[in-house]
């Protein structure tokens, strides 16, 4: 199956250390499977759609998913490259072009915590959706144990907006998230 999107414009994004890139390459699905096959990271990303286990089926699914609509982009999502090997993937999803807003969301393969590659794509998509795609307000959600990628957002111009009290069920418990949003401008 031909993925939606390969129609996209490609983009290549470098850092200092990472490249981000929107050519969802399927070289790439059985180590993005692997790194995404965490408990871990499918506790910590606090969305009941990242499913575990997740296997590479689940990978190719997500690389083929249709993210525009008549020509327009509604989602980008770009591999995390450190040289040619993944670690992670981050993204934007609910582009509004007339309200200008775009919600981002990451994860990274745990043997990749804590060197930094989560602020640095968060700083490279950022800069990007508010140069190239003229993006005013980004915004996300991170659980309130999730002190990391609490720390990521904020050392990247996020502010805490509100909380959101006891509203992601992981097992028995329910847990609170924090709203953030970086807005430019």
């Amino acid at each position: 199956m031909i993925g939606f999107q390969r129609k996209l414009k490609h983009y290549i994004l470098k850092g200092k250390r990472i490249t981000l890139s929107n050519n969802l390459d399927m070289k790439y699905a059985s180590r993005i499977a692997e790194l995404a096959n965490d408990r871990e990271i499918s506790v910590n990303i606090g969305a009941h759609s990242f499913p575990h286990p997740y296997r590479e089926e689940d990978c190719i699914a997500f690389f083929d998913l249709n993210r525009e609509s008549g020509n327009k982009p509604f989602a980008m999502d770009f591999i995390i490259l450190l040289g040619d090997e993944p670690v992670g993937i981050i993204g934007l999803k609910d582009i509004e072009y007339f309200d200008r807003k775009a919600h981002v969301g990451y994860w990274i393969g745990r043997k990749y915590w804590n060197n930094g590659y989560a602020s640095e794509a968060l700083g490279l998509i950022s800069n990007f959706a508010t140069e190239e795609l003229n993006m005013l307000r980004l915004y996300s959600k991170v659980l309130d144990y999730n002190v990391g990628s609490l720390k990521v957002m904020m050392n990247n111009g996020f502010s805490i907006e509100g909380v959101e009290r006891k509203s992601y069920r992981i097992d028995d418990t329910f847990h609170s998230m924090f709203l953030l949003a970086r807005v430019t401008g």
